[in-house]
């Protein structure tokens, strides 16, 4: 597949406008929206503005059928898949968490107990056990790939509220990845990239914005009355903030943010998407991106929504309301980057992580099949029969919403395997079940899902698939993960240099960005991207 893209590259040359430096774009923008539905784009579009959300879609190139292609639908996973363009089977950033056979533990998908977090204050060194870099991710990314066709001199930059969103975008080569402390309410980065925080950064955190932030109300935008693509305010299933009476708007966040986090509360509203938005105004005129002769990278992860939705739900009042403000990030930021870099110097663009699917309570009550799983009874299940077989023994290791690892001893291996399978396709719930081992699932509807998220390294003895509709148990809100167009179908906008206006209804996969960036950028592929890029954005008019 990799020979193709570079045939591809040969063939396509005469026909793009980009291919000469002086007309490649002076700073990329890649914008990750965490939990953006495909659907909202268009179901809050009544709330939105003329110059945000509306000017990308109106003078963009859409790709309108935009899907993922592995399990588990989820953050880490997302993030990696767009950067390197590829699957975990060779990122290998198979979940947000993992077990370790080798150092017998979990494994954060950002975790390095080499570094330190680095937060310009002297207490940095007690969050030590948060330490973070990209060295688990087994790629290299488009960023990387600027970097090193740069020489060094293009500058990449990552930032988002999650360590994740900033930090496996940013690559390997990064000049910086910087992420918000819950704990002191700073942004942060990790000694992977610096001793010390840039002087400014410094300076940004000494504003203390996100408590200013906390002393205020979250109101609902607009009028209620004007939340048509939305359910009620104050459902049930929606989560109920500690020491506030129900779930509705207004939400006094001075007096809720002692008993919720305090500053882990940002993450959770609308204003931290605002706070973001200040951060990469402040590192593209601090850190001078966009003006030299080399073009720039800055990755933007906007992480509020995807609290919110799993707070509140896909249907919920907030939810509308947290795209509505959005909305006017996304303004704020277009009007900056067409002032400072120029509207025809910039490309941007806008995709997600992963979607979101509805709560089975909601869906039982709009008489459509849902129901929730608890894992712990899987768990529980696979232990107490595999006992009975195999005597007494915690068999099961680790157990997440797609993926199980197993206790064996070489021998015995795959008879464990096999007789939790069984175990598995009899239980309530659960669609498929995958043992990479073997031939035996690949005629399976998502076989090929699968066959994408295993990594022989990292990946749980066996994957499985939840029946449409169900979803692990939660009290309230919504989570994502499955192979359902509820969680692969996300939004996909071009915008800016060389990039003509239109839309494709034809349907591509969330690992055709990066190689579409390198024949955008004439720049070389990722090392592992495998997918042709998406010919109809290299296209001219």
């Amino acid at each position: 597949m990799i020979r193709m893209c570079i045939v591809l590259h040969f063939i396509l040359l005469p026909y793009l406008i980009f291919g000469q430096e002086k007309n490649r774009p002076k700073l990329v923008v890649g914008i990750v929206v965490d939990q953006m539905r495909a659907d909202y784009l268009h179901r809050f579009s009544g709330n939105f503005g003329p110059d945000g959300f509306n000017r990308l879609l109106e003078d963009g190139f859409v790709v309108k059928n935009m899907h993922y292609n592995y399990l588990p639908t989820a953050t880490g996973p997302g993030h990696a898949s767009i950067f390197t363009g590829t699957t975990p089977i060779n990122h290998g950033i198979v979940a947000n968490d993992w077990y370790s056979r080798q150092d017998k533990k979990i494994v954060y998908c950002t975790l390095d107990d080499k570094e330190v977090l680095v937060d310009g204050e002297s207490k940095t060194h007690q969050f030590s056990m948060y330490s973070r870099s990209p060295r688990n991710l087994l790629s290299t990314t488009i960023t990387d790939e600027l970097k090193l066709s740069s020489n060094g001199r293009s500058k990449i930059i990552g930032i988002s509220l999650k360590d994740r969103g900033s930090i496996l975008p940013a690559g390997h080569m990064a000049d910086f990845a910087l992420w918000f402390n819950t704990h002191t309410g700073n942004f942060i980065t990790s000694s992977y990239y610096s001793k010390s925080l840039p002087t400014w950064l410094k300076n940004f955190n000494k504003r203390k914005i996100a408590d200013s932030i906390l002393n205020l109300t979250w109101e609902a935008k607009f009028k209620l009355s004007k939340y048509q693509n939305s359910g009620t305010d104050n459902q049930a299933g929606e989560k109920t903030f500690i020491g506030k009476e129900g779930n509705s708007f207004p939400y006094n966040l001075r007096k809720l943010r002692k008993d919720n986090g305090n500053f882990g509360l940002i993450p959770q509203i609308p204003f931290g998407n605002t706070l973001l938005t200040k951060l990469a105004i402040n590192v593209i005129t601090n850190e001078h991106m966009g003006i030299g002769k080399e073009t720039d990278f800055l990755t933007i992860s906007y992480s509020s929504t995807d609290y919110v939705g799993h707070n509140f739900g896909i249907r919920s009042k907030e939810l509308e309301d947290t795209y509505v403000r959005l909305d006017a990030e996304i303004e704020t930021l277009l009007s900056f980057l067409d002032s400072k870099i120029g509207e025809n110097n910039y490309l941007l663009f806008l995709t997600a992580d992963h979607g979101a699917s509805d709560n089975p309570n909601f869906l039982k009550k709009s008489r459509l099949s849902g129901e929730s799983l608890k894992l712990a009874n899987i768990k529980e299940e696979l232990n107490r029969n595999l006992s009975k077989k195999f005597g007494y023994e915690e068999w099961v290791i680790y157990l997440d919403k797609t993926q199980v690892y197993l206790k064996y001893a070489d021998g015995n291996r795959l008879s464990i395997c096999e007789e939790a399978i069984k175990i598995l396709k009899d239980t309530e719930g659960i669609k498929q079940v995958y043992l990479p081992s073997t031939d035996q699932n690949r005629h399976f509807g998502v076989d090929s899902f699968f066959k994408k998220s295993f990594n022989i390294k990292r990946s749980g003895d066996i994957l499985f698939h939840l029946e449409e509709g169900w979803m692990p148990e939660r009290k309230y809100g919504t989570t994502h993960g499955t192979a359902y167009n509820s969680d692969t179908h996300v939004p996909m906008i071009w915008y800016g240099k060389n990039i003509r206006q239109g839309r494709t209804y034809k349907k591509y996969s969330i690992d055709q960005i990066a190689s579409t960036l390198s024949f955008l950028l004439n720049i070389p592929l990722p090392s592992s991207a495998n997918k042709e890029p998406i010919i109809e954005v290299l296209k001219r008019d």
